[in-house]
């Protein structure tokens, strides 16, 4: 039988803040050397640990980041430049500064600011940006290939910060979790913190749902909060399990629209891709009385084609869609980091019959460095190419 695709869903019962999400997946099965071993690329000073803890009676982990006394804050690509340069696994640096983004613009929104000119305080501090890189880490070496997440509980009352006491919610809690689901419960403290709340985002693209998918149970864990509530317990709750009817199988999803926009297409393959879809794209057509129009496609697993399928609706207006299941062959890929002089590229590398046949350096990375340096895209790809190389012993 092939295996079921690792799915992680959220649950949380008393919150969410990122030592609680860190200590949930630990505790359900991430490997804490692990995640410690590709921390240590930040080159930062600290020193975390897990420790047992009951909580009414559920036994869960606790999280615990040490570090020296800090006086200076950092900004967005402060963080950005030491995610990049610690080789994370899999999506791990994606995530770690998709949700650190959010946060900033978020902040920036709040004071007036861009995002790159937002200093952080209490997310910049060691401890905050060890607990969010290693929950997107400990996703990584769970194989988690879909999350979710239940509505985050927001609690009450004031909560002190670098600027002073701030209403709970904190403003960034709710800047970074706008459009999205919430809960109010009746709860006097601070239950879902700035950076709980933009982890979480960044895992679902603020897509909570109180109902997890189909899956086969596998391991839980839980995740304990400091503070202890009277009406419910103060623990982050990771299920991880196999999703069911998602055995590999994809299937293509497509319609023909010929009313719609430009921009409202191109709005819909972004929507397609974020709900899940493998790949998402257009095609021009000539339709009947030599009407010009576009066929939307998707490519995406049988478990998403009715939701994908009502999503391509309401998002163009076309009145059905057609969907078959396909077969797909795919080369093993696997992404490496190069070091430039000038910076870090992450570099995706397709194999067959243990060949490279394929190396390609990361769209974003290089941009980036072609901004930062001045130099032509072209040289960027070229001299990661030859790291890449280089470092693998294939040249000189």
């Amino acid at each position: 039988m092939a295996q079921r695709p690792t799915h992680v869903h959220f649950q949380p019962v008393g919150g969410a803040a990122g030592d609680m999400i860190l200590a949930a997946l630990v505790a359900a099965g991430a490997d804490p050397e692990g995640v410690v071993g590709f921390l240590s690329g930040l080159d930062l000073e600290f020193r975390l640990r897990f420790e047992p803890v009951e909580v009414n009676g559920i036994g869960a982990l606790h999280a615990e980041v040490e570090h020296p006394e800090e006086h200076e804050h950092r900004t967005l690509r402060e963080i950005e430049a030491a995610v990049f340069s610690a080789n994370l696994p899999g999506r791990g640096a994606e995530l770690s500064i998709k949700a650190f983004r959010r946060l900033a613009e978020s902040e920036g929104k709040i004071h007036g600011k861009s995002p790159e000119e937002v200093t952080f305080h209490e997310v910049g501090a060691t401890d905050s940006i060890v607990d969010t890189v290693g929950s997107c880490v400990a996703l990584e070496l769970l194989g988690a290939k879909s999350i979710s997440c239940g509505p985050l509980p927001m609690g009450g009352g004031v909560v002190r910060a670098a600027h002073g006491p701030l209403p709970v919610p904190a403003p960034a809690t709710l800047e970074v979790l706008g459009g999205s689901r919430v809960e109010w419960p009746d709860v006097p403290h601070e239950m879902t913190t700035p950076t709980g709340a933009a982890l979480m985002w960044a895992f679902t693209d603020g897509g909570f749902t109180a109902s997890p998918p189909p899956m086969t149970l596998g391991s839980v864990g839980y995740g304990a909060g400091k503070a202890r509530f009277e009406r419910r317990p103060n623990v982050l709750r990771a299920v991880v399990g196999g999703l069911e009817g998602a055995s590999g199988g994809l299937c293509i999803i497509e319609a023909n629209v010929d009313d719609t926009t430009g921009e409202t297409l191109g709005f819909a393959l972004e929507s397609l891709l974020k709900f899940g879809a493998v790949d998402a794209w257009l095609e021009p057509i000539t339709m009947k009385k030599s009407r010009g129009a576009y066929k939307i496609c998707a490519l995406a697993g049988e478990d998403l084609r009715d939701a994908l399928s009502c999503l391509t609706m309401r998002l163009t207006g076309t009145l059905g869609v057609r969907h078959y299941p396909v077969g797909r062959t795919v080369a093993e890929r696997r992404t490496e980091t190069v070091v430039l002089p000038y910076g870090t590229c992450r570099v995706k590398v397709g194999s067959l019959d243990g060949e490279d046949y394929v190396v390609s350096p990361e769209f974003r990375d290089a941009v980036r460095l072609s901004n930062e340096t001045g130099l032509p895209l072209r040289r960027v790809y070229e001299e990661a190419r030859t790291a890449l190389a280089e470092s693998e012993g294939r040249v000189g």
